[in-house]
């Protein structure tokens, strides 16, 4: 080898964790036509005849050698790959096997475990599979496997065995197509289970996920979701000592939406509503908290005009009220006559919403016994939809369920 050679044998045996095993005997730069040099580094055996056979860990003569290579990190941005002939070792238990090589990442089998790393963390800060293969001139199916490789070996090692409270919650991987559901452990903050689809099924994936690291889905204590029946009887089966606990964020959505339908509706009983109205839609639907103190002046002065969409806001409010009860009774019996109010009222989009309040009576009344709610589902949401983005293009669903 010349100096130039020698250091960056140098370099690559530190930087591939060779070990005694084996050497770099030689680097080379190859010009390729049309693109930038390529930097190319040759491995070999640095001792011995026999080898460990990978399977049993026994120590065999080598049978013969494949040529096999693996993109590297990129060195002085020029497009490096490491080559090597593996031996293969005859064993008599497992025929012939090849020899694993300590560089080389794991189900990625075209790239070094630490070009494999790059990939992991170019995934993790936003980009897109398809513009990181634009970046590192790779396949998106080898880039998907060197993801897929590095969640599995993260998730392997996970213990689910003190899972007590579980949040729930669905999202469409596209806009009008199948669903996907996570499922978080509300105590640690941690996603245990990605499951396709939003049924009962869905929930018998999330047990056997569960009982795989430890877990049992007999022993959860608490589940919160949304108010849709979805779930409900896969939790009465595989959860079936969990109370069933009706979100508190899906609750108030409910009354959110059923106020813009009023103040939409009143908007076109005449004119004068139109006026009144227009362009009022976010100081009915945002919580008075955050309204400017112009928006709550403004609303304060449409409050004297005995609008629709004021008692329909004024139910929303008694609503959120009731979340801040200190005890179960106290809210049933709030939640019984806010029920009635909407039942009795002329306010047509808002009697669906006593009925679904009525229906799922007990399950918003369970907050108070457990106060749990998946306010940590809606952050996740927002990375699902980052997700989404970073996956446009995925295959399958193991790719969405990866990142």
């Amino acid at each position: 080898m010349n100096t130039q050679a020698a250091m960056l044998a140098a370099l690559f045996e530190k930087s591939l964790n060779l070990g005694p095993e084996w050497k770099v005997v030689d680097a080379e730069f190859r010009e390729v036509a049309g693109g930038k040099d390529e930097l190319h580094v040759f491995v070999e055996r640095a001792t011995g005849s026999a080898m460990f056979c990978t399977a049993c860990g026994g120590m065999h003569g080598v049978y013969d050698t494949r040529e096999r290579e693996w993109r590297h990190l990129d060195i002085w941005q020029y497009r490096t790959i490491v080559h090597c002939k593996v031996p293969r070792v005859g064993c008599p238990i497992h025929g012939v096997v090849t020899v694993r090589v300590p560089w080389e990442a794991d189900d990625a089998k075209h790239f070094t475990a630490l070009f494999a790393a790059q990939v992991v963390v170019m995934a993790l800060s936003g980009l897109t599979v398809s513009a990181i293969g634009e970046l590192l001139g790779e396949t998106d199916t080898r880039l998907w496997r060197a993801i897929r490789a590095c969640v599995a070996r993260a998730c392997a090692h996970a213990d689910y065995s003190d899972v007590r409270a579980v949040g729930v919650d669905e999202t469409a991987k596209k806009r009008g197509h199948d669903y996907l559901s996570a499922f978080v452990d509300l105590d640690a903050r941690r996603v245990v289970s990605v499951q396709e689809g939003r049924d009962a099924g869905t929930v018998a994936g999330f047990a056997d996920d569960l009982a795989a690291h430890g877990g049992d889905a007999e022993a959860v204590e608490a589940v919160t979701c949304d108010l849709s029946p979805s779930f409900a009887s896969g939790i009465a089966v595989h959860m079936p000592q969990a109370a069933r606990i009706a979100d508190r964020f899906h609750v108030i959505q409910l009354f959110t939406k059923a106020v813009d339908k009023v103040r939409a509706a009143e908007a076109r009983e005449s004119e004068g509503k139109r006026d009144l109205l227009k362009r009022t839609r976010w100081l009915w639907l945002k919580n008075e908290a955050n309204l400017k103190a112009s928006q709550l002046s403004r609303k304060r002065e449409l409050a004297k005009e005995n609008l629709k969409t004021g008692r329909a806001c004024a139910m929303k409010e008694a609503m959120q009220r009731i979340y801040e009860c200190t005890s179960r009774a106290e809210a049933a019996e709030a939640l019984d006559a806010l029920t009635s109010w909407m039942a009795h009222s002329n306010l047509a989009p808002m009697k669906p919403v006593a009925k679904t309040i009525a229906k799922n009576r007990e399950e918003i009344l369970a907050y108070f016994d457990f106060r749990r709610t998946n306010s940590i589902l809606e952050g996740l949401n927002s990375v699902i939809q980052s997700v989404k983005r970073a996956a446009r293009g995925y295959r399958n669903f193991e790719n969405f369920k990866a990142m």
